[in-house]
């Protein structure tokens, strides 16, 4: 008996092999603005001083006031945010991550008639393998640091609510309790909907996901009583009809005062039978279709939100796999904030939550690590014509993500110089020499946390004429990635440097697979058969017309800017099947023929300071049904100024960004 009163109490510890022993800390990371979006040049005064005016100096303070969607993985955003002063500042934050093993990351388009497949990025190719390598505990791992940081982002009222299918949902419970706190575990909400089901002879079909709701502390923000629509057919036989054609049904007096009684009796609300016993009225609400509109309190099982594929609103359905209704996410923004509440969602997807925040005048971080969710999400919102925003990048996450697989910066670049079919120079310039039809090429292989600059190309190509004793006649550059206004800012320094500079530059991206083929090559036999797999595609090209400009009155100027040419000198989509490769030659037929089918969006910015570029006109191919070509040209009318700098971004629909600046 004595033993069992000195028993520990709540002792349960979740242990799994993998378990990270620290939590994350804050780091100091740079995010990048890539974009100020304004859909609506109206709200251009909305702008913070520094976006504005081009102040510089306040961005990092000014970026608090702006809403964000940041482009990269989102443990290394969440340390940003704190780092930079977010702790307890975040009033809601709803996260749906993903929970399938086997989900198909890929994301489907359907162009003039030809369905093609966008594979994921080599970004986000890697998160996605290394979330479910492990099985349960590498997604366990995954989620665990996230959540550590999430809570330490919330506001003391602050809720939490996770989106998590059945199979994993109690394994992710288990994690919450521990980090938040068994006591401020509030709800598992049951989502309930309809659509088709696979027949299992083992078990029933699931249809239904849960939300785990979790607080800060006890005092979080929440609506209370919260009511829904309940529709029902009209069943006669439960109701009466009265003379002036309303349905109604009944319940006994029971304990209504006569005071009340008389009071309902003057609004026609009592009914005395045959016998003489008092029976209470009540009305319901019919539509035009005969069903009954009821209003009944919500509670934790929600049935009343259908899926996407089923909903009446199905037109929001941009074709994004883990796409969730708005009138979910409206549901649980109403509970659990406020208007002019900060609310996130770091695996944002397709941007319904950062939508709906907007729609509910909430201010929103979003996170996403796919390129095609970003795009999605900047079309939903410039559609909705949202207040300004910024997209962002991470700067160093490619670096990050070498070294967490325990790689090092200059065996990655060995290896990739040899699967191109390079001989390293030496061990640490990134430079490799190929032979090619005679010609001797010059190769490197950049830094996968600095962005390939025209600056560096110039310096590359200078180095290569004279490198060896003889000098290279090419240069062919691979990049992760490659600064804004490459291709401009290099024809513009190839011009100034005339005869000086005689050595060909490519510019190549390094491919989505590319870490699949690094883990792949242990012996020189591994990297010789994988080499004629791998393809370093060429970068896109994009001119602009000369601009067109004619002088209106009260000083001012229409300017109309036309896009003259864009070409991807090869399409990155798989092309090993026969049919893929049908696909891939109808594609770029189809590009060859009107280039614009593969633009997704394409921006302008009718002054730019060649510092911050600010889209104040936007055209966008947007998603699912309603995706269309974009228009070649903008026009806008504008005050008349001696000189004016425009810039342009491009971005295709697989991701390629590209841009052009023009001196009016």
């Amino acid at each position: 008996m004595a033993n069992n009163q000195h028993r520990k109490k709540d002792s349960a510890r979740l242990v799994w092999d993998t378990k990270p022993r620290r939590a994350p800390n804050p780091k100091d990371i740079e995010f990048q603005t890539a974009e100020v979006v304004i859909p609506n040049p109206q709200q251009a005064g909305q702008l913070p001083l520094s976006f504005r005016d081009g102040l510089f100096g306040e961005e990092d303070i000014d970026k608090q006031k702006m809403n964000r969607l940041i482009w990269g993985d989102n443990l290394l955003a969440m340390q940003a945010l704190l780092a930079q002063g977010y702790e307890g500042k975040i009033n809601l934050i709803y996260i749906d991550p993903p929970f399938d093993s086997k989900a198909d990351y890929s994301h489907k388009m359907t162009i003039e008639g030809n369905e093609f497949t966008k594979e994921p990025s080599v970004i986000e190719r890697l998160a996605y393998k290394d979330t479910w390598a492990g099985g349960t505990d590498s997604y366990l791992d995954m989620l665990y640091p996230r959540l550590q940081l999430m809570k330490r982002l919330l506001a003391e009222d602050g809720s939490l609510y996770l989106h998590i299918a059945w199979h994993v949902g109690h394994y992710v419970k288990v994690v919450l309790d521990e980090i938040f706190g068994k006591a401020n575990f509030l709800n598992e909400v049951v989502w309930r909907y309809e659509g088709p089901q696979s027949p299992s002879p083992v078990r029933f079909a699931t249809k239904h996901d849960i939300i785990l709701r979790y607080a800060k502390d006890a005092d979080a923000v929440f609506g209370g009583e919260m009511y829904f629509e309940k529709k029902e057919p009209l069943a006669k036989t439960h109701y009466r009809r009265d003379d002036q054609g309303r349905y109604f049904y009944t319940t006994p007096k029971g304990d209504y005062s006569a005071e009340s009684v008389r009071r309902l009796e003057a609004e026609g609300r009592v009914l005395r039978t045959s016998s003489g016993k008092i029976r209470i009225k009540h009305f319901v609400h019919t539509d035009e279709q005969g069903n009954v509109i009821r209003h009944k309190k919500l509670a934790d099982v929600w049935d009343d939100i259908a899926s996407l594929g089923l909903a009446a609103s199905a037109s929001e359905n941009t074709g994004f796999n883990t796409q969730k209704p708005s009138a979910l996410l409206e549901r649980i923004l109403k509970a659990s904030s406020n208007e002019s509440d900060l609310v996130a969602d770091f695996f944002s997807g397709s941007g319904t939550t950062l939508a709906v925040a907007e729609k509910l005048n909430r201010r929103w971080i979003g996170c996403e690590l796919g390129k095609v969710g970003i795009q999605v999400t900047r079309a939903r919102l410039v559609e909705q014509q949202a207040k300004p925003f910024l997209i962002e990048n991470i700067g160093n996450y490619q670096r990050e993500m070498i070294y967490l697989t325990g790689g090092r910066i200059w065996e990655m670049q060995h290896l990739i110089l040899k699967l191109y079919g390079a001989t390293p120079r030496d061990k640490t310039s990134g430079l490799g020499v190929r032979k090619v039809n005679d010609i001797e090429e010059l190769i490197y292989v950049g830094y996968p946390d600095r962005p390939i600059t025209a600056k560096k190309a110039e310096e590359l190509a200078l180095q290569a004429q004279k490198l060896d004793g003889r000098g290279y006649r090419r240069l062919v550059i691979l990049g992760w990635d490659y600064e804004y206004n490459y291709h401009q800012a290099l024809e513009s320094r190839k011009s100034a440097l005339r005869d000086k500079l005689k050595v060909q530059i490519e510019s190549r991206d390094i491919p989505p697979d590319i870490y699949d083929y690094l883990k792949k090559a242990k012996t020189e036999e591994d990297i010789e058969a994988l080499a004629d797999k791998v393809r370093f595609y060429e970068r896109p090209y994009l001119r602009m017309n000369e601009p067109e400009m004619k002088d209106l009155e009260d000083g001012k100027v229409q300017i109309r800017l036309a896009i003259k040419r864009y070409v991807l000198m090869d399409i990155p989509v798989s092309h090993t099947s026969k049919k893929e490769q049908e696909t891939y030659n109808a594609l770029m037929k189809l590009a060859k023929d009107n280039f614009a089918v593969l633009i997704d969006y394409w921006a302008v910015d009718w002054d730019y300071d060649g510092f911050t570029f600010k889209s104040g006109w936007q055209a966008f191919r947007g998603n699912g049904k309603k995706a269309k070509t974009v228009p070649t040209a903008a026009t806008e009318t504008l005050d008349k100024k001696k000189k004016r700098t425009i810039a342009v971004r491009v971005v295709d629909i697989f991701g390629n960004d590209a841009g052009a600046t023009i001196e009016v």
